[in-house]
């Protein structure tokens, strides 16, 4: 009797033989099946894991290559750069900053940027530019740093606070940028162009002086008493000048004259024989510092309309 042969060979046992075997086709099915869908998924897995290393590794070598280009970018920037943390501390200096500051970049680094300063008001400065972050906009103020050895020189700083930064430091990034040959360059064009709007104002008194001499039927009084009015204003302080005119024993003066310290004289020459004078008195406030009240071409300008009142006499 063999393993298969229906039982009794009752009907009901060959059915329930051929669902056995029907259940067990269907079993090495469904194995065959898994097999060859899980070969199938490995091979995709294997695939997407190949195509993901691929894009990993330009991925990285695009970000190598960014970062090596900001690098460059950064090293090779006319500018200084410094990055703080959200106390001023500086974080981060490139190469240019550390020449501007002439400090190596390991002490630049832990400083905080008004520690930079030369004195209390550039620091007090530097703080308020600093305080942009609360407005989020971008400020540029101009300081006076301290450089290698207690050298002064005068700065730029634009300070800054990114909002992709914000993460990451939660300070500024500060582009400095050294100006003392700017700041010196402005400082001698404002000096010129005072010189130069000197010499126009002297040039328009002494116009102003020959046309009173040059007007006819003009009597000395008449004549001494318009230029009282004329002849401070060729001069700096003109609103501090009083003018005093002395001939053959008559006095003309300006109602605030009084001889100081700072009074100048030229004479009056009447077929060049001295008749009088001509006196110029600053009765203004004491001077501060290197301020004088006459330079050389003010006292030039006084003995020239003296010069010119002799002529016409």
């Amino acid at each position: 009797m063999t393993f298969f042969q229906p039982l009794s060979g009752h009907p009901i046992f060959a059915l329930e033989w051929l669902i056995m075997v029907l259940i067990l086709l269907l079993w090495l099915l469904t194995l065959v099946w898994f097999y060859f869908y899980r070969r199938r998924n490995k091979k995709r897995l294997h695939k997407l894991k190949g195509r993901l290393a691929v894009k990993n590794h330009h991925t990285a070598k695009a970000m190598l290559d960014s970062e090596e280009k900001f690098r460059k970018i950064i090293g090779q920037m006319n500018e200084g750069l410094l990055l703080t943390d959200e106390h001023h501390t500086i974080i981060f200096s490139n190469t240019c900053a550390c020449g501007i500051l002439k400090m190596p970049k390991e002490e630049i680094i832990g400083k905080k940027v008004e520690d930079l300063a030369v004195g209390a008001l550039d620091a007090s400065r530097i703080k308020e530019a600093m305080e942009v972050k609360k407005t989020g906009c971008t400020t540029r103020e101009e300081v006076r740093l301290v450089k290698g050895s207690n050298e002064m020189f005068w700065a730029s700083l634009s300070v800054s606070y990114p909002v992709d930064l914000k993460e990451v430091t939660g300070g500024a990034i500060i582009v400095l940028v050294d100006i003392t040959h700017h700041i010196s360059l402005e400082q001698k064009l404002q000096k010129l162009t005072s010189s130069l709007v000197q010499k126009v104002k002297q040039l328009n008194c002494l116009f102003e002086v020959q046309q009173v001499l040059s007007e006819p039927d003009t009597g000395h009084d008449e004549m001494f008493r318009h230029l009282i009015r004329v002849i401070p204003r060729g001069l700096r302080y003109e609103g501090d000048m009083a003018v005093e005119i002395m001939l053959s024993g008559q006095r003309y003066a300006s109602g605030s004259y009084r001889e100081t310290r700072w009074t100048y004289q030229a004479p009056l020459r009447i077929k060049g024989v001295k008749a009088g004078y001509l006196s110029v008195s600053y009765i203004g406030p004491e001077p501060s510092g290197q301020k004088k009240p006459f330079r050389i071409g003010e006292k030039v300008l006084v003995k020239n309309i003296a010069e010119k009142i002799s002529l016409a006499l």
